[in-house]
């Protein structure tokens, strides 16, 4: 009996010390996604890491902010006229992630905030890399897919 119950012990442990480490919640996060790249593939990977991120957290447990510049500002130009694309960045504007807009991509590709899809004022500032600093400097983690 206490040979059996040696062996089965080690088991019994790691069974219930999985079932306690994968009970564990998450703390709240904050999240800045950094996007500058031109390639639909991984802009629609990275939005599917985002939406992810959000369902395993819980949207009142999360708060993403995903800083547009450089050539992934084409994405946001072709979303004005792609069904597809207004239903990607759609979805993740209802779960409360804030795309933001960087000015200086704007004025680089001759374009301004009414030719994206919809972008407020509020979502452009003028660089988007110290935007990333500042956002960092407040706490938000950094991720780059």
């Amino acid at each position: 009996m206490m040979n059996t119950l040696t062996k089965v012990l080690p088991f019994l442990f790691l069974l219930l010390s999985a079932s306690v480490f994968s009970a564990e919640a998450y703390q709240d996060q904050k999240v800045v996604y950094h996007i500058n790249y031109d390639d639909p593939t991984r802009i629609s990977a990275t939005f599917s890491n985002i939406a992810n991120h959000i369902n395993q957290l819980g949207e009142d447990h999360i708060t993403v902010k995903a800083v547009i510049h450089g050539p992934a500002i084409k994405y946001f130009i072709e979303a004005s006229h792609d069904d597809a694309k207004q239903i990607a960045l759609d979805s993740l504007r209802l779960n409360n992630v804030q795309f933001i807009i960087c000015r200086n991509s704007l004025e680089g590709f001759h374009v301004t905030r009414e030719d994206l899809y919809e972008v407020e004022a509020d979502d452009v500032v003028q660089a988007g890399l110290p935007e990333i600093v500042h956002l960092q400097q407040q706490g938000y983690f950094y991720v780059r897919p």
